[in-house]
């Protein structure tokens, strides 16, 4: 159980308590670090990227940590997927009577976005802005 800061220049992963990378970039001050969590699943090594926000990563590791404890299985949580939010999106009855209707899917097939948790509360919010 550790937590890893990775270089921007190297991309190599050290404990946070190194200062200076193999490469000679220097940790402590430097911004654009990326943090990882390494942990043990089922006896094999898992990695989490988490970002550059280090308060994140240590209440992830914590997270992890106190799962483990109590024996509860260790899943990172992941994003919903971009067909299921296409084909909530097709079905609301506002869209089905657009004229235009036949190009939404053209056009959300070529979508190249990655949505987070909120995605539906985003879309609703947007959809409602557009009818105000």
């Amino acid at each position: 159980m550790a937590l890893l800061q990775e270089c921007p220049q190297c991309k190599k992963r050290y404990s946070i308590h190194r200062k200076v990378c193999t490469c000679g970039f220097k940790f402590e001050k430097a911004s654009g670090k990326v943090y990882w969590v390494e942990f043990y699943l089922d006896g094999k090594r898992k990695r989490e990227r988490i970002g550059s926000n280090k308060a994140a990563a240590e209440y992830r590791l914590r997270e992890v940590l106190s799962r483990r404890a109590e024996g509860r299985i260790v899943r990172k949580i992941k994003d919903p997927v971009f067909d299921e939010v296409k084909k909530w999106y097709l079905n609301l009855p506002q869209i089905k009577i657009k004229n235009h209707m036949k190009e939404i899917p053209v056009r959300l097939k070529d979508f190249p976005f990655s949505f987070q948790e909120n995605a539906l509360v985003i879309l609703q919010s947007v959809r409602s802005k557009r009818t105000d």
